[in-house]
This record gives structure tokens, C-alpha cells and sequence, in this order.
């Protein structure tokens, strides 16, 4: 045989059996996995090839192809691995998931463009999602409230505008990204770092259930696979590999979320960051990104669409309320109203400390923002917080 030959599999049966045979072996990665089957075309093929033949492969020196040849061609190891695949497929089947190949026409076309695709993806849902346009949001597990609320504006915004919404299922903004997105109807795609059937961030189901009805969950990962600590960078290079660009919200420099910005920029992917509190810690990270030049200031929805030179859907034009701006119209409001909100910005402050900002008695206070509550200016948080309302 000359392993120079591309052979990709034809069978897509064979493909996916193939696929999870030998990703069981150690030291065969996704890259691994893809030049073995599209230089041998079949599993049965790399069992009966010649040592110098494996070794031909790029990255496959003579230690881990005689590694190869002894699991493959060990009568008891070869079944031990058929075993391990079909049992596999059969928990697949038993969750509603399909396993989904770096050959197949469904599989993700941005995905196939990165240098470490993954050969194959198990899907829980909606397998035509993963050809959406889509932009990743990620950012810190421990939100603040002005977290929340961008995230939240942002993605109703790119939900409007017909764009998948890309996230990791993680607690805080991500969990944020894929409710809203939920909540708006719209398709949302949850990259998990290990199994599709371990979901550990929503252990009573408020969310992925909801997921599969209208997006999907997707992993790599073998199901029954726990997420450890080394699975999320793997994790993270297919959130960002999945989409037009990446947008951080709310990171310390050390965040998980710099990992995908930093993946999302060695893809040659757009990052983007929501500027935060210069005091923050969990706006260190998208500060620092934007202050080196490596992600693009994002006030709204339309900034990213517009970036990215995507279209929105001709019934959204008309609609301005994804503006992330500060300012409403004041004109009609008191001067004591006025002064209030020149208080209040979209971090939460106490009613004590916004009373002696303002100078004004506590039970006057409360009346006067009862008013701009009810106008839709301002918003009450618990433990009697206020702040600014996102426009």
C-alpha cells in the first residue's frame, strides 16, 4: 500500500466505527486519527499496514506506530476497542445522539478550516445548527450584574439577527448566553468538555433540555467522560473554532475565557471584548485585550454584526433597542430625577450610599426611584441595590 494515496473513508458506518476505534488509542489525537483514515481509507487497512508505512504519516514516529500495530493486530486488544466503539454508539442511541465525522457533509465547515479539528463530534439535537453562522460568548463563572445585563442585550440582539449563539454550558455568563438565547427562540450550541451526557452545571435540567429541542450539545468526548481540568482547553478551541468570532464578557487575565480569545486569534477568528469597571477583576482580562490591540470593542450587537459583515434580517433593521447606551432621553425628567441618575451607572449602588450621594432623605429617595422605575430608566436589585437600566 502507499499511504501517499488519499483514501477517505466511503462508508459512513465505517467512518464513525473507525473513528472511535482508534481514538482509544494512546497517543492518536483528532490529527492522528484523520491522516490515518485518509491515508489507509478503513480501520481493517491500518491493521494489516506495514510498520514504515504508519511512520510515513506526519507526527507518527516508529515508537507509536509499533504502539498502533500492537493494539490493532492483538486479537484480544482489537476487540476490547470494537467493543468500547459499538458501546458507545449504542449510548448514543439510547440518549437521541448522532456522531458526526470530520467527512460528513454536517459537519461544521469553520470547524474543518482550524489546524486540530476533531475527527468526529457527538451531537444531542440539531445537527443542521452546526452549519449556522454563529459567534461564541463566553466569560467569567461569577458574573456581576452589569455581566449579566450585556450579555443578555447582546445576545438578544444576535439572536434577532438570526446568529447562533455558541457557549460552554459553564456557570455565569455563559449559562446567561444560552438561557437568553432560549428564551428568544433561537438556536444555541452548548460545547461540553466531557460527555454529552454530563452535564454537570444543570443538574436538574433547566437548560440543556432545551437546548436539544432547538440546538444541540456537543463533545468530542467519549460518552460517560467527566470533565476534568485538562478537557477545557480542548473544549475551548471548538467553541471559537465553531464561529465567525468570539466575544469575552467579563474576564480576569487568567480566565478560562482568554483561552478561547487566545485560540479564536491562532485560528485567524475575530475576538471581541465588552469593556468593563477598570476596578473590576472580572473586567482585567477583556480590558487588557482591548488595550493590546487583540479584541475589538463591542458597545452592541450591531457593532459585532457589522465587524463581521453580516447582514441582519430585513424586520430588524428598524429596531435600535440593542444600543448599549448609558443615556436615555432625559429631556421630560425633573432636575431631582436628573441629578439620581447622575448617580447611577450599571454598577449596583445601595439606597443608603445613593441617598448621601444625592443629599437626599432616604424616604424621598425611594418615591422618586419608584417613578423612574416604573419609566423603565432605572431597576431595583435585591438587598434594596439600584442602577441604571441597559436602552
Amino acid at each position: 500500500m502507499n499511504p501517499i494515496e488519499c483514501k477517505t473513508p466511503t462508508s459512513k458506518d465505517e467512518r464513525i466505527l473507525s473513528c472511535l476505534i482508534l481514538a482509544q488509542l494512546a497517543g492518536v489525537g483528532s490529527q492522528r486519527v484523520i491522516k490515518l483514515l485518509e491515508t489507509f481509507g478503513s480501520i481493517d487497512n491500518i491493521r494489516h499496514a506495514k510498520e514504515y508505512e504508519l511512520c510515513e504519516i506526519s507526527r507518527i514516529g516508529q515508537s507509536l506506530a509499533q504502539e498502533i500495530k500492537s493494539a490493532l493486530q492483538s486479537s484480544a486488544k482489537y476487540e476490547a476497542l470494537i467493543g468500547e466503539a459499538k458501546t458507545q454508539l449504542e449510548r448514543a442511541q439510547k440518549l437521541g445522539a448522532s456522531v458526526v465525522t470530520y467527512w460528513d457533509e454536517k459537519y461544521p465547515a469553520l470547524l474543518k478550516e482550524i489546524y486540530d479539528s476533531p475527527a468526529f463530534l457527538f451531537v444531542r439535537g440539531e445537527q443542521r445548527v452546526l452549519q449556522n453562522k454563529s459567534i461564541a460568548i463566553v466569560g467569567t463563572r461569577l458574573n456581576s450584574e452589569y455581566g449579566k445585563q450585556v450579555t443578555r442585550r447582546l445576545c438578544e440582539g444576535l439572536a434577532d439577527a438570526g446568529i447562533t449563539i455558541v457557549s460552554g454550558l459553564a456557570y455565569g455568563i455563559d449559562s446567561i448566553a444560552h438561557k437568553t438565547a432560549i428564551e428568544k427562540q433561537s438556536p444555541t450550541i452548548a460545547v461540553l468538555a466531557g460527555g454529552v451526557d454530563y452535564i454537570y452545571t444543570d443538574p436538574k435540567g433547566h437548560i440543556y433540555p432545551k437546548i436539544i429541542e432547538n440546538g444541540a450539545l456537543i463533545s468530542e468526548e467519549f460518552i460517560g467522560t467527566k470533565a476534568t481540568s485538562d478537557k477545557f482547553p480542548k473544549r475551548n478551541r471548538i467553541i471559537s473554532g465553531l464561529c465567525l468570532g468570539t466575544l469575552i464578557v467579563e474576564s480576569d487575565i487568567n480566565g478560562g475565557a482568554l483561552i478561547t480569545a487566545s485560540y479564536a486569534l491562532d485560528q485567524n477568528r475575530d475576538v471581541f471584548a465588552v469593556p468593563g469597571n477598570i476596578f473590576s477583576k472580572k473586567s482585567h482580562g477583556t480590558n487588557q485585550l482591548i488595550r493590546d490591540g487583540r479584541a475589538k470593542l463591542v458597545l452592541s450587537a450591531d457593532d459585532l454584526l457589522n465587524e463581521l459583515q453580516t447582514p441582519i434580517r430585513p424586520d430588524q433593521t428598524a429596531k435600535n433597542d440593542n444600543d448599549l447606551s448609558l443615556f436615555s432621553d432625559l429631556s421630560e425628567l425633573t432636575k431631582e430625577d436628573q441629578a439620581i441618575l447622575s448617580c447611577l451607572n450599571h454598577q449596583p449602588i445601595h439606597i443608603d450610599e445613593l441617598a448621601i450621594r444625592c443629599e437626599i432623605d432616604i424616604s424621598d429617595l425611594l418615591a422618586m426611584l419608584f417613578e423612574l422605575e416604573l419609566k423603565g430608566i432605572i431597576e431595583q436589585l435585591p438587598g434594596k441595590l439600584f442602577q441604571r437600566k441597559l436602552k
